[in-house]
C-alpha cells in the first residue's frame, strides 16, 4: 500500500492546513461549513458528524480549498468511519424541502371523510337550526269570520319539526302541512302557533280570529285591526295586478 494512503484523514487535514496557514474557523469561514463539523473532521469525531452523504460533500469543498484530491480524502472517511447513514434514500440537504408525495391511503381517508360530511350535512339540519313555518289560516294577522267552525291550517318546511297550536301539539302530514279544526268562541280567538326543531331554535306565529255570528257588533279594535289587514291585502294586490 502505497504511504499516502498510509495516513489517516485527521492527519491529512491536519498537514495541509497547517501547510496553508489555515485554522478551522478560517476553514469554515470559506467553505460554509460549521465550525463544529470541521472540528469533528479534523479530529476524526465522526460521531458528531452528519449522514454519509452531508460528509460527502463537505469533503468535496474542503479539498477544493485545500487543493488535494477529494478521492483520497473520501476513501479515507471510508475506511476509517462507520458511515453514518440515515437512509438508503436519503440524499443531500435539497430534498428536505421537496414535497413529499400523498400516500394512496390519505387520499382514501379523505374521500371517506367529505362523503361523510355530505350526506351528514342535510341529517344535521333535521335536527339544527330553525324551522321555516307558513300559516295559510287565518291568512292575515287578523281575521273576521261569521261561522263557528274554524279550521287552523299551515305547513313546516321539515315534517320532523313538531308544531303546537296554543301549546298543544298537533300532528303534521308527511308533506309537512297540518289542518286543526277548532271552535271559535264569540268575540276574539288567538291563535298561536309554533313550530320546534329538536336541539334548534323555535319560530312562532300568532293569529287572531274574529268570529261574528249575524246580527252580533264587534268591538271597535277588531273592526279596525281587520279592516286595517284587509286594506294592506287590497293594496298588495293592487300593486301586482298593475304590474
Amino acid at each position: 500500500m502505497p504511504l499516502s494512503e498510509i495516513k489517516t484523514l485527521k492527519d491529512t487535514l491536519k498537514d495541509e492546513m497547517r501547510a496553508k496557514s489555515i485554522t478551522a474557523s478560517k476553514l469554515s469561514e470559506l467553505t460554509g461549513i460549521a465550525t463544529h463539523h470541521i472540528t469533528a473532521l479534523i479530529e476524526s469525531d465522526f460521531a458528531h458528524l452528519p449522514a454519509a452523504p452531508y460528509v460527502r460533500g463537505y469533503l468535496q469543498k474542503i479539498a477544493e480549498i485545500l487543493d488535494i484530491d477529494f478521492d483520497m480524502l473520501w476513501r479515507r472517511y471510508e475506511r476509517e468511519s462507520a458511515i453514518k447513514r440515515s437512509g438508503e434514500k436519503d440524499t443531500l440537504p435539497q430534498n428536505r424541502f421537496a414535497l413529499r408525495s400523498i400516500k394512496k391511503s390519505s387520499l382514501i381517508i379523505a374521500a371517506v371523510i367529505i362523503v361523510v360530511l355530505v350526506i351528514g350535512l342535510p341529517t344535521l339540519a333535521n335536527f339544527f337550526g330553525k324551522p321555516s313555518l307558513e300559516i295559510i289560516s287565518p291568512a292575515g294577522d287578523t281575521e273576521i269570520v261569521s261561522e263557528r267552525s274554524y279550521h287552523v291550517t299551515g305547513k313546516v318546511q321539515n315534517p320532523k319539526d313538531r308544531v303546537f297550536v296554543n301549546g298543544t301539539e298537533i300532528q303534521v302530514q308527511s308533506d309537512g302541512s297540518f289542518d286543526v279544526p277548532k271552535e271559535l268562541d264569540p268575540d276574539a280567538n288567538t291563535f298561536v302557533v309554533s313550530a320546534k326543531r329538536f336541539l334548534g331554535r323555535e319560530t312562532t306565529i300568532t293569529r287572531n280570529v274574529f268570529y261574528k255570528p249575524t246580527g252580533m257588533q264587534l268591538p271597535e279594535s277588531a273592526t279596525s285591526s281587520a279592516s286595517s289587514t284587509q286594506e294592506k291585502s287590497s293594496t298588495t294586490t293592487g300593486s301586482t295586478t298593475k304590474r
